[in-house]
């Protein structure tokens, strides 16, 4: 028996089921069903979009849970706003895609360090004065991507004791400093300042030079200790990585980029694909306070809005990736079919809905997910004739809006 929170979104027309209590260990996609796994290979949870296919999607859960309750909740609340818990019995495990453990990383950084304390989480930020006048903030995570706590840094104490409502196994917290929503606006006028006082000093130097009039003075070859300016820490902030934009899904969910090795190659050759995938979802994010109040958590999705950032590492979902070789006269030939492990590189959050003040459960945001890209070697068949072709890929079941199929001459 699992406890899941299940809830439909109007807004993203998407149903998901969230695991109260248990551990996600795995995540994984069987014909449009995004399944939630534990260690045992157990679906604790799950999520599929509002569409023409429930029925379908409900075929594929009962694979693996009893969804009679499921359904009478998805049938009366199609058209609404749903967040209920309920108790699921499992059926059968997903034994075909073995559950995998995120691997342990380092919790510490040289300025930010974070550890579990019973129910509470503990984060210690070194030199937080400095972090705490340029607007910095820090992101605590769970392996699994989850954020526990998103928060700007104080100036003091130097360690904070934070709530946590969920879950966490030893040695699975992850920390970072990242850029708050004033950290741009608080250099920019500290350059300014230091800009005018630059100005300022030369003005009044050559006012003081123009009445009076004094011998040279010699250069000085060095400069006392007590004068040299001390070097300002800088933080590096992840480069933006945007989604892509090559092969674009209907619904908008699913994009890829494709970058070819080569525009020539030989019957019988091999050509490198390198395929960027990246996904959006509906993801719970940031802390509800005890009482059920969402503002905090929607006031950290609201600085993270559009803001690629890095995640640790980490084994992401399954899916299936299909290379074609496309003639002029549209026959296609199958050079690659493979489940692929994705691997978790980062995220963007991409709307953040109003929160509520009392009661609510996990703070639900859509964010996208990207993932690492991956090179797929595959080689022209020997039968293949001479002339001009285009690569073409399909992920999964998806559909696609906009295509672009990579062109290739073959001789």
């Amino acid at each position: 028996m699992a406890e899941m929170r299940l809830t439909h979104t109007m807004a993203a027309r998407r149903w998901e089921a969230i695991p109260e209590f248990e551990y996600i260990s795995d995540v994984v996609d069987r014909d449009g069903v995004r399944l939630l796994l534990n260690v045992t290979g157990d679906v604790i949870g799950f999520a599929f979009d509002d569409d023409d296919g429930v029925e379908s999607r409900l075929r594929v859960l009962a694979r693996y849970i009893e969804v009679e309750p499921i359904g009478r909740i998805i049938s009366d609340g199609a058209t609404g706003e749903v967040d209920v818990v309920i108790d699921v019995q499992a059926k059968s495990r997903a034994l075909d895609t073995a559950a995998i453990s995120t691997p342990s990383v380092s919790r510490a950084n040289r300025f930010v360090a974070v550890r579990g304390e019973g129910a509470g989480i503990e984060v210690r930020v070194r030199l937080g004065w400095w972090f705490a006048m340029w607007g910095m903030w820090f992101t605590v995570a769970r392996g699994d991507g989850l954020v526990l706590a998103d928060r700007p840094v104080r100036p003091r104490p130097d360690t904070r004791s934070l709530p946590n409502a969920f879950p966490v196994r030893p040695d699975d917290l992850r920390v970072a400093l990242r850029r708050g929503p004033t950290t741009v606006r608080r250099v920019v006028v500290a350059m300014i300042a230091v800009v005018l006082a630059a100005v300022a000093f030369a003005v009044t130097r050559s006012n003081e030079a123009s009445v009076t009039k004094t011998e040279p003075i010699p250069t000085p070859t060095s400069v006392p200790t007590s004068m040299v300016e001390e070097p300002i820490p800088t933080v590096t902030l992840p480069t933006q990585r945007p989604p892509g934009s090559d092969y674009v899904s209907t619904d908008g969910v699913a994009r890829l980029d494709v970058d070819i090795s080569t525009s020539t190659i030989a019957v019988g050759g091999t050509i490198d694909v390198e395929l960027s995938f990246d996904k959006s979802a509906i993801n719970p994010f940031g802390v509800v306070s005890p009482g059920g109040d969402q503002t905090e958590a929607f006031r950290s999705c609201g600085s993270n809005l559009d803001l690629y950032r890095e995640v640790p590492r980490q084994a992401g979902a399954s899916e299936e990736f299909r290379i074609f070789l496309v003639n002029s006269a549209g026959m296609r030939t199958l050079l690659y079919d493979e489940y692929v492990q994705l691997t978790l590189v980062g995220a963007m959050v991409e709307g953040c809905p109003e929160p509520v003040t009392s009661g609510g459960g996990p703070y639900q945001i859509l964010q996208r997910t990207f993932y690492d890209p991956m090179t797929i070697p595959v080689s022209v068949p020997a039968n293949t004739e001479p002339g001009d072709y285009s690569i073409s890929i399909e992920v999964g079941a998806n559909e696609w809006s906009t295509r672009g199929d990579a062109e290739i001459r073959v001789g």
